[in-house]
């Protein structure tokens, strides 16, 4: 009693902060070059989140469900209209397909332009190159000077994840984290990428809470409430250096008490983005 009672407290303290209007902001404008994890992290509830906070955002995504690194740059360097390309203005998504990557930099004046690996691939480096760099010097050549390419850190799988690229892990939850944020850490360093999105380290904060291991729907996507909220979050500090904690929206399946949990999952992601915090 005395646990539930200090967590409705830090909720509506947390909730209070954010109660008093926030300044009218710019439009960020936001490009991800990914697949079906872009999906789950910023198509569902960023806009809302940020909405919430005051700030306007544009979010473009170009989708191919499972999409690598050697095929975003094939597809871009041949222009090859392979995507599906989901666009979020005044919370509403318009889709847009057959795209190229071209058509979809030339769109808007782009803030953030993201990029990611595959999943199965993503803690294996030697499957990022040479593609990234090629891919990270198109998009370079095609934005304003002032956009800010950004790395979008995914997740491990579920610890009993039947995904058939996990036993590339050992069939081991921690190995494919660490694994991530080595591959990470490495691409970033090599391409000068200077912003990373830690949703795979939010996961990882959120399954030692008492949420445990539930932050995915089939293995390895995320889970459509809780699961999604989170990457969302993280997705919104990691933009904005917004404090993420007290946001008052969240979905409606998703209780007070669990959305503070997720929030900080990715407020301690955006704080220490290479390594797990336990959270209490």
């Amino acid at each position: 009693m005395k646990k539930r009672l200090l967590l409705l407290l830090s909720v509506s303290l947390c909730v209070a902060a954010y109660a008093a209007p926030a300044l009218q902001r710019d439009t960020l404008r936001l490009l991800s070059i990914g697949n079906s994890f872009s999906v789950d992290g910023v198509e569902q509830y960023l806009w809302e989140i940020a909405d919430a906070a005051g700030v306007p955002v544009i979010i473009g995504n170009m989708y191919i469900g499972g999409c690598s690194l050697e095929r975003h740059w094939k597809n871009a360097e041949g222009n090859i209209p392979d995507y599906k390309y989901r666009k979020i203005r005044n919370g509403k998504r318009v889709e847009t397909k057959p795209f190229t990557l071209v058509e979809a930099l030339a769109d808007e004046p782009w803030d953030y332009v993201s990029f990611q690996q595959q999943s199965g691939r993503s803690g294996q480096y030697e499957t990022y190159q040479p593609y990234l760099h090629q891919l990270v010097q198109f998009v370079r050549q095609r934005v304003p000077g002032k956009a800010v390419m950004l790395w979008y850190q995914t997740w491990a799988y579920a610890q009993d994840s039947g995904h058939k690229e996990f036993p590339k892990y050992n069939n081991d939850q921690m190995t494919m984290y660490k694994a991530i944020v080595a591959a990470s850490r490495r691409a970033m360093r090599d391409e000068k990428i200077r912003r990373v999105v830690p949703a795979g380290t939010a996961i990882q904060n959120g399954r030692t809470s008492s949420m445990g291991d539930s932050f995915n729907r089939d293995g390895y996507h995320l889970e459509k409430t809780h699961g999604r909220y989170t990457a969302a979050c993280t997705w919104f500090e990691a933009l904005t250096g917004i404090s993420v904690v007290g946001n008052p929206w969240h979905p409606e399946t998703v209780s007070p008490g669990t959305a503070l949990i997720c929030q900080k999952a990715a407020h301690t992601a955006c704080r220490r983005p290479w390594r797990v915090t336990r959270l209490k």
